[in-house]
């Protein structure tokens, strides 16, 4: 984990947990599995806005992207659907929007730092955590060991904080607790399609369409949206024992050894 690039795993554990926890897919992933194919496969290919789906992962790994980057990644708009699905699509696979996910990262390097001549891992994730935080909320007061984690970071950020900690060290964290809204999945479902139909209308310049699915849409889908983001927000989803950076520093410090053991045992022949 230095320095200089996150490692396809630490971003493809963060795919996962978008395609887990935001899109509902429980079926195993795999660095070369086509993650259109996946979609189509799933059923939810035309319940899903994909750029929807760009959103939530700059969203969750903490960078900006052209949608154009986004076109040219995916080759659109394509004139001929047949040569896309023969010659583009096929090329889409996680190892490939890990690759693009990886260049426009800012990484962040969990390597131990020397102290008094000796390499310190605990001080060198603490580094990590204070660069974080300040990726996170860029205006966030200095810190210590000390310092309780939720006096510098509530609510969404501390939400981001601890989603972007748990693809760092490629889901050794426990997710956040959720509430969740059985007629919520629908309303999202029901919000693609009322999006997709003010195109429709707005192309159309159908005035009283635009409006009714608008009204729909404010009506139906904003409140409870709001309301569950807001409750979730609110939630603690720093397990028990750790309230402090440094409690937190020594809980990764113990993960990554225990990564790390596991990834020598599997070496050995």
């Amino acid at each position: 984990m230095s320095a200089e690039k996150y490692t396809q795993e630490q971003i493809f554990s963060g795919l996962r947990m978008i395609w887990r926890d935001a899109l509902d897919f429980r079926t195993p992933l795999h660095l070369d599995m086509n993650f259109m194919a996946e979609f189509k496969a799933g059923g939810a290919f035309d319940e899903i806005d994909i750029f929807d789906v760009f959103y939530r992962i700059q969203r969750e790994f903490g960078f900006t992207c052209a949608w154009e980057e986004w076109k040219a990644f995916l080759s659109l708009p394509t004139v001929d659907e047949d040569k896309w699905n023969r010659e583009v699509a096929p090329r889409l696979t996680f190892r490939a929007l890990a690759v693009f996910i990886r260049e426009r990262l800012e990484p962040i390097s969990l390597e131990p730092i020397t102290l008094l001549g000796k390499p310190c891992r605990t001080a060198g994730i603490f580094r990590a955590l204070e660069r974080l935080a300040g990726q996170v909320h860029p205006a966030v007061k200095p810190f210590g060991p000390s310092t309780p984690i939720r006096a510098r970071l509530k609510g969404f950020r501390l939400c981001r904080y601890w989603s972007r900690l748990r693809w760092i060290v490629e889901d050794q964290l426990p997710p956040p607790p959720q509430i969740t809204f059985p007629i919520w999945r629908f309303l999202n479902h029901l919000f693609v399609k009322l999006g997709i139909g003010s195109l429709i209308a707005l192309c159309r310049r159908d005035l009283g369409g635009l409006l009714e699915a608008l009204a729909v849409t404010l009506l139906l889908f904003l409140p409870v949206g709001m309301v569950a983001a807001w409750i979730n927000a609110q939630l603690n989803p720093l397990p028990k024992g750790i309230e402090t950076f440094g409690d937190l520093a020594r809980v990764l410090a113990a993960i990554l050894v225990d990564q790390q053991s596991e990834a020598a045992s599997c070496s050995t022949p």
